[in-house]
């Protein structure tokens, strides 16, 4: 195995064997509630108690990690020996990919014989987290550094995610998607899909009525397009049963290598609320 280190940012949503079987690093971010209790590294949330106060009506506010924090933990990889390639959350979202770019420039006078890149992923979630996990994979098959980079950079626009929420005004409040589309969803009982399109933002991509019709919207989607087959995630918001459900549809119709069932973490959940169900994939 190469001498790199694979890190990424906590909104990453990989699974956690998958983190450890590749030896992911990760940025935490965090998230408090209204008690202004921080969670995010040394004091953690299950998700079934995250979602739980979300249904209760409570809300949850996140913030990027700092540069501090991303400084530590690149100091770390690099005193190692190793070389870092970073994968963050778009910045068109948050502000973590300036955070850690920041403390890698600080970081590499320091250490003028290390490389560090800080790749913004344009995506979210397991769109971002299958761009990870394809660059350990390409890690453990020996491909360089320059290789595994030129990927990361060339493939992230096809890296590609659409979901739907139960309740648009979780997206809607954090600034994550025009109000006036969160308003009249509500109103009509429209469900948009919705997509991190390819400048990092979130948007409609279509639209369905009721949950049946946005899980069909997203599925024949996904089989219209020409996509990897090599892996996809199903992604979930306390709503196991439908992400079941669906893995079991698409199998149906196709043959993968991987199918990931995932639960979103509090740093997406946060905006996207309980119920939410999605599917991310590779466009060829």
């Amino acid at each position: 195995m190469m001498n790199i280190s694979i890190i990424t940012d906590g909104s990453c949503d990989i699974p956690v064997e998958v983190i450890e079987k590749y030896d992911i690093k990760l940025i935490p971010l965090h998230f408090h509630f209204k008690d202004h209790i921080e969670y995010g590294s040394e004091r953690m949330m299950d998700n079934q108690e995250f979602y739980r106060r979300l249904g209760n009506g409570e809300i949850a506010k996140t913030s990027a990690c700092s540069p501090s924090a991303a400084m530590d933990l690149l100091k770390e990889e690099l005193d190692k020996g190793q070389d870092v390639i970073c994968v963050t959350l778009s910045s068109s979202l948050s502000c973590t990919f300036n955070n850690i770019r920041l403390a890698s420039l600080e970081l590499l006078d320091s250490y003028p014989d290390q490389r560090i890149t800080v790749i913004d992923s344009l995506t979210a979630s397991m769109a971002m987290g299958m761009m990870v996990i394809k660059a350990c994979m390409m890690r453990d098959e020996n491909y360089t550094y320059d290789q595994i980079v030129h990927y990361l950079n060339e493939k992230k626009h096809s890296y590609t995610i659409e979901f739907y929420v139960n309740d648009l005004q979780y997206l809607a409040r954090g600034g994550r998607l025009n109000p006036a589309i969160a308003k009249i969803g509500g109103m009509i009982g429209i469900k948009p899909i919705l997509s991190v399109i390819d400048n990092g933002t979130i948007e409609s991509v279509c639209k369905a009525r009721k949950t049946s019709g946005a899980i069909k919207q997203i599925k024949d989607r996904f089989l219209a397009s020409s996509t990897a087959k090599e892996m996809i995630s199903i992604v979930h918001s306390n709503n196991l049963d439908k992400a079941l459900a669906l893995k079991a549809d698409l199998e149906l119709e196709q043959t993968f290598s991987e199918v990931f069932i995932t639960e979103i973490g509090p740093s997406i959940g946060s905006h996207t609320g309980p119920g939410c169900l999605g599917l991310a994939y590779l466009k060829i």
